[in-house]
């Protein structure tokens, strides 16, 4: 009965939703500036049409991603991102260690533990809640030479 209960509880992901955006708003999703972002690794979420965006800067170069992981509809925004072995940043869902490829939103990890740590049990459970393996949508980011961004 208990984890039934759990189970429900984690299908509903709008609990984790805040109502209220304390983020860049951005319809031209352009609201970003090279000053938002100045040291490697760093990141800033901004509002987009389908939720946030996360952008960071890797290799002298900008990267962005949804923020929302599609397992459970999570927020990945505190989600570690680290150099995959092409060098391209890798955005990894801080619940259940999913991995994105920020320059293609492509998932080359599905839901392989909880909360930062490997767990088969925890994997094979959770992994059976929500939706299927899927990519995320990833966003050109360009840098307009006038310490502006634009997100495409």
């Amino acid at each position: 009965m208990r984890i039934s209960i759990f189970m429900c509880s984690l299908a509903s992901a709008a609990a984790f939703v805040p109502n209220v955006s304390l983020h860049h708003q951005s319809t031209a999703l352009s609201a970003l500036t090279t000053s938002d972002i100045p040291v490697e690794g760093d990141r800033s979420i901004v509002d987009g049409p389908n939720g946030p965006i996360i952008v960071t800067k890797s290799g002298g170069e900008f990267y962005a991603t949804d923020a929302t992981c599609p397992h459970l509809g999570l927020p990945m925004k505190k989600g570690k991102i680290e150099a995959g072995a092409d060098g391209v940043p890798v955005l990894t869902c801080n619940f259940h260690n999913s991995c994105f490829k920020m320059n293609s939103g492509e998932c080359t990890k599905w839901v392989t533990g909880a909360l930062g740590v490997e767990n088969g049990f925890v994997s094979g459970i959770m992994g059976k809640v929500g939706s299927d393996k899927s990519d995320i949508k990833s966003y050109t980011v360009t840098d307009n030479g006038d310490g502006t961004l634009s997100i495409e």
